[in-house]
């Protein structure tokens, strides 16, 4: 008995590293090389051939920069190759707002650390450095394990078939009108919201650029020295009075700590008035050694002298900042626009709306509507009928309001004041 066997063709399995969710951590990773290159890299060099000088210095790096930009991004398309895999785009998209998020959290547990670390005291700026790196990379393998995750990569191929990723139209022919309706509604709806904050200048009232700072690079200009000894800042800054007299004295955040160390309130004490003592006006001294001077005038009977808390120095904290977006009251507005137009030409491409707007067109076509001229026919037949309901209704009432108020029936009782007031002509009337 002869069998027939089919042959099935082997079909290669793809390797690790060629799934969908490798492709997109590596586009990922591309699109942030790519903006940095843009935002960063290009704008450093102009600095350091002195570029940002002039308005047509400017212009050309900004036109560098542009070129850059769209270099980059067509190369990174045609890397990806005309056959991406479904879910590629999706998944690029999202391992770059991944990464922005871990950004943002890693800075958020970095305000925590550096209050154990310079304001508690817990554990030394290092340490505390070393701490957000841990933090900041647990955070990035935390998210590449869910990213990786093969449920993950169903939810990014269901979202790209979904055509949010992708130019092409779905069914472009068809509910052409309805869609162009509704891309028309969604547009007034951003734009309305666009103008109102630019004519209330919410942007104007914030910050210049989106600026994320970097943990534990914070530095003190110091503005203001306080009661701090000078031998105590020449320990520390040798040329301290001439960086003084520049006011350019730059200190880094544990020199300033430990500096304002020595007027601190609960160990010093500041003299105002000397009395007998030997101190001097000013001085500051320490508390255990002040108590036991105090002991010993009482003990002399002497005039004690009068004191007050150190003031520490002052100064502006300063981080070293990564721009996360610059020109806010600009670029953001021009961002919600893009974002706004790709959002509404999207929505009435997802197969799902779009089958029912080419319905509602459908049902539409098939309405029988009335001429222009039976229009202002009914128009004015409904405008004269309201108005005749309105005086007929109008005259029986001023009708009945006399017969129930007269007398001899007496249903509705008026006062004399009220018929005062409605005797009075209306311009002598309270209201």
């Amino acid at each position: 008995m002869a069998v027939a066997v089919k042959n099935m063709p082997e079909v290669a399995s793809k390797g690790r590293f060629e799934r969908m969710a490798f492709v997109s951590l590596a586009g990922a990773a591309y699109l942030l090389g790519t903006f940095g290159i843009v935002f960063y890299l290009i704008p450093s060099l102009g600095q350091s051939l002195g570029w940002g000088g002039s308005g047509a210095a400017f212009l050309l790096r900004l036109v560098i920069q542009l070129a850059a930009l769209v270099g980059l991004l067509v190369f990174g398309t045609r890397l990806l190759g005309p056959k991406t895999a479904l879910g590629v785009r999706a998944g690029i998209f999202f391992g770059f707002v991944g990464f922005v998020l871990v950004l943002l959290l890693t800075r958020w547990a970095s305000l925590w650390i550096e209050y154990w670390s310079y304001d508690r005291g817990l554990f030394s700026p290092t340490a505390g450095a070393i701490a957000t790196v841990a933090v900041g990379l647990a955070l990035l393998v935390l998210g590449t394990r869910l990213f990786l995750r093969p449920a993950s990569e169903r939810f990014l191929v269901t979202l790209e078939e979904q055509g949010w990723f992708s130019i092409q139209p779905y069914k472009p022919l068809q509910g052409v009108r309805v869609r162009r309706g509704t891309i028309f509604g969604i547009l007034v709806l951003i734009g309305s919201g666009i103008w109102t904050m630019l004519a209330h200048g919410t942007l104007r009232r914030g910050p210049q650029d989106w600026q994320l700072d970097i943990p534990f690079t914070g530095r003190v200009i110091l503005e203001a020295r306080g009661d701090v000894p000078a031998e105590v800042l020449a320990q520390y800054v040798p040329d301290w009075e001439v960086r003084w007299q520049e006011h350019a004295l730059v200190l880094d955040r544990s020199t300033f700590q430990e500096i304002n160390k020595s007027v601190d309130p609960e160990r010093f004490v500041k003299i105002i008035e000397p009395g007998s003592s030997d101190y001097r006006t000013n001085q500051i001294v320490e508390r255990s050694k002040y108590t036991e001077e105090i002991r010993e005038l009482k003990k002399r009977g002497e005039t004690e002298p009068q004191v007050s808390a150190p003031q520490p120095a002052s100064g502006t904290l300063l981080y070293r900042s990564l721009t996360l977006l610059p020109s806010v009251q600009f670029t953001l507005p021009l961002l919600m626009l893009a974002a706004g137009i790709w959002l509404a030409w999207r929505v009435v491409n997802v197969p799902v709306f779009a089958d029912f707007l080419i319905a509602t067109e459908a049902e539409m076509n098939k309405v029988s509507w009335t001429t222009q001229r039976r229009l202002v026919q009914d128009t004015m037949v409904v405008l004269v009928t309201v108005v005749l309901m309105a005086f007929y209704l109008f005259g029986m009432d001023v009708m009945w309001k006399s017969v129930l108020s007269w007398p001899p029936i007496g249903v509705l009782k008026i006062s004399s004041e009220e018929q005062k007031e409605e005797a009075q002509p209306p311009e002598d009337r309270p209201w």
